[in-house]
């Protein structure tokens, strides 16, 4: 995919009908930013950062990507809100060398085969108290799936590339919930966004970090699917 494609696959969110998956996303995540007081925001998977246009002005952001193209085209904004941008390697946990007030991951872990791993690696990304926002398509009802073979894969083709392995990772409500639990996220909820194709995920960091070693440990790299 060349950059034009690139940065033409995430404007096209803002538009129709690509606005009745994403806008109920970017509500909640709207929400969730007014909820976090102060300190600085992880972005993960930061795409082009459409999102922290409506955040409230006393938060700071660090955006990571496993593609450079993205953490440039953020950085050149010139926000004074951006402390600055990493890129990360694909599939890897994300260790900055500290730890943040809260972490936002909008349609990122469904591209992650080491799920576990990597979900863990947000939790120990997290200050105390902490508290986690991430979305994810709905894959645990027939809606999302029947688009996806249908009129998004004849969309792609016309595109030049296929959706069908697009998301190697695929949950429902209950398995994502389910996921969280099992890596030390605590205050966990999973709902269906209204048009019931995405699921929308918060979570919060333990206040005091117990010994995590043996479910990080369980978390492999080539963590099994998820399933319903």
């Amino acid at each position: 995919m060349d950059s034009t494609d690139y940065f033409a696959n995430h404007v096209r969110a803002r538009k129709f009908p690509w606005t009745l998956y994403h806008q109920p996303l970017e509500r909640d995540l709207a929400r969730f930013l007014d909820g976090v007081d102060h300190g600085e925001v992880l972005v993960v998977g930061c795409g082009l950062l459409h999102e922290i246009d409506a955040a409230p002005p006393g938060l700071r952001f660090h955006v990571v990507d496993i593609d450079a193209r993205a953490v440039e085209a953020v950085l050149a904004k010139g926000d004074p809100r951006l402390t600055g941008g990493t890129v990360v390697a694909p599939e890897a946990p994300i260790d900055l060398g500290r730890k943040f007030a809260a972490i936002y991951a909008k349609e990122v872990v469904e591209h992650v085969l080491a799920w576990p791993a990597w979900l863990a690696g947000l939790r120990r990304a997290l200050l105390p108290g902490g508290r986690l926002w991430l979305s994810t398509p709905n894959y645990g009802e027939p809606w999302l799936p029947a688009i996806e073979a249908t009129v998004l894969e004849l969309i792609a083709r016309r595109s030049g590339f296929s959706r069908r392995e697009i998301h190697p990772t695929r949950f429902s409500r209950t398995s994502l919930a389910r996921g969280l639990h099992s890596v030390g996220f605590e205050e966990v909820s999973a709902q269906v966004t209204p048009t019931r194709l995405a699921i929308i995920a918060h979570a919060r960091a333990p206040l005091t970090e117990r010994i995590f070693a043996s479910r990080d440990m369980a978390s492999s790299p080539s963590g099994a699917a998820p399933g319903a």
